[in-house]
């Protein structure tokens, strides 16, 4: 079966373009660092040229952003991985670079592909990346989503801010009710097809419960998946927001 896979990245409209570094150049120098690209590897050298860090991954993509507005930037680095059923995974390492050069997070971001944005919410850039504890619900579903987690970088710390972001977990079930109407529309077998896109539901979901909507959660249930396991289905997805919140 053909997947589509559904990403926030097509429609936000402020996403954080970082600076990279072009097909022909595999360095990146910040202040006090250079930073060394050679296919599978980074290497990190002071200023005195000392390798100080080295680490392989699996297909990288390095790049700066100055992620908590202080002048100066952080390396990231975006792995992806291809699976067994032919999906990209990816992961994002945030490395502290002022100073000191150290790993100050590693996100695991399942089939979407992190990136950086100017909320409005929250000074400064957040990252947005998705929720793999969701992943086994695109096993069998004709769409390939997960619920968003959004992460702060502050004073040399990753931590998540899902409980200070409302407009962007809304502004993302807007594009997912909209693909949910435009995929149910006249379709007569409707709790048939809604096993379809149950990916999709359980990412409304989450998202609607992050941003504190929890009415809108559960009319969301009631509206779209009006199918006899409805209350089991909702308890499992309450069951695995709690754990994944710990």
């Amino acid at each position: 079966m053909s997947k589509l896979n559904f990403s926030s990245l097509f429609f936000l409209a402020f996403i954080f373009l970082p600076e990279t570094f072009p097909q022909n150049q595999n360095e990146l120098e910040s202040g006090f660092f250079t930073f060394i690209f050679n296919g599978d590897s980074l290497t990190v050298q002071n200023n005195n040229g000392e390798k100080i860090y080295s680490e392989k991954f699996q297909n990288p993509f390095g790049y700066l952003a100055d992620l908590d507005s202080d002048g100066n930037d952080e390396l990231l680095v975006r792995d992806s991985s291809i699976d067994l059923d032919n999906q990209t995974l990816y992961e994002l390492y945030v490395y502290n670079v002022l100073d000191t050069f150290y790993l100050a997070g590693k996100i695991n971001s399942g089939t979407t592909q992190p990136y950086e944005s100017d909320s409005g919410e929250i000074e400064g850039l957040i990252i947005v990346t998705g929720n793999p504890d969701f992943s086994y619900l695109n096993e069998n579903s004709e769409f390939i989503s997960l619920p968003l987690n959004c992460w702060k970088f502050e004073e040399g710390e990753i931590y998540s801010i899902n409980n200070e972001i409302y407009n962007l977990f809304m502004n993302e079930n807007n594009n997912i009710l909209s693909t949910l109407d435009n995929f149910l529309s006249g379709n007569k077998n409707y709790c048939d097809a809604i096993l379809n896109a149950k990916s999709l539901i359980a990412s409304a979901y989450i998202n609607y419960l992050n941003a504190g909507e929890n009415v809108a959660a559960s009319n969301l249930i009631s509206t779209y998946y009006p199918c006899e396991d409805a209350s089991r289905f909702r308890r499992e997805l309450d069951d695995l927001f709690l754990s994944s919140n710990k």
